[in-house]
């Protein structure tokens, strides 16, 4: 059981009610016939569960969060025994089901949420990490260059996490390309014109140092 898992049921267990999640779905599965398990990004407690009812026969029931979907959940104490709580109701912030019809921006957002499902758990501050994932979805939304937006991701998340990304693998590209990723970098993703294979490079590159040389895992 993870951190934010912990605290979670610690939560619960000290409140005696309703507990608060806010944060972007990152996957959602089958958990027997009438349940879905939906792991969320939250704010304060980073990478968490919750269970969904999925709707019976009768009208006015709602329906699963979508991938991606911005959430507030509220959520029902924990029940004896249980260490999932259950979503009483909730609400979406945002919606990025237009991704769908986008299968390279979808590609790269799943792709992202591996990378958040895989490393969201053990976070001191998760806030800005949710942030830095919303203004992903929204570069995508956007349809901007889904490889920028990742290659930037990767980057502010290393190094926002304190690790020498800048030290340890951006000084030790090409110098030329160094200074081409440098000028990528502290541009806006709409203003990047860096070539489309230079930029599959670079990504390829960052990757391949995080799970090299850093506790961070991407697939």
């Amino acid at each position: 059981m993870g951190r934010s898992y912990r605290l979670l049921l610690e939560c619960a267990k000290v409140s005696g009610g309703p507990t608060e999640l806010s944060g972007v779905a990152l996957s959602s599965d089958p958990a027997g016939d009438r349940f879905v398990r939906i792991r969320i990004f939250d704010q304060t407690l980073g990478l968490s569960a919750a269970l969904f009812r999925l709707p019976g026969k009768k009208s006015g029931q709602s329906v699963p969060p979508d991938l991606f979907d911005d959430l507030e959940c509220q959520l029902n104490p924990l029940r004896p025994g249980s260490s999932i709580p259950f979503v009483a109701e909730y609400q979406k912030a945002r919606s990025y089901r237009e991704l769908a019809r986008k299968p390279a921006h979808f590609l790269s957002a799943s792709e992202i949420a591996r990378f958040y499902l895989n490393n969201g758990s053990h976070l001191l501050d998760p806030r800005p990490r949710l942030e830095l994932l919303r203004k992903a979805l929204d570069s995508f939304s956007r349809s901007l260059v889904p490889k920028v937006v990742l290659l930037k991701l990767y980057f502010c998340f290393a190094r926002d996490e304190g690790l020498p990304v800048r030290e340890s693998w951006l000084s030790y590209l090409p110098q030329v390309l160094a200074e081409e990723t440098r000028r990528a970098l502290s541009r806006p993703v709409s203003e990047e014109g860096l070539d489309a294979n230079r930029i599959e490079e670079l990504v390829e590159s960052i990757k391949l140092w995080m799970n090299a040389e850093t506790e961070l895992r991407v697939e």
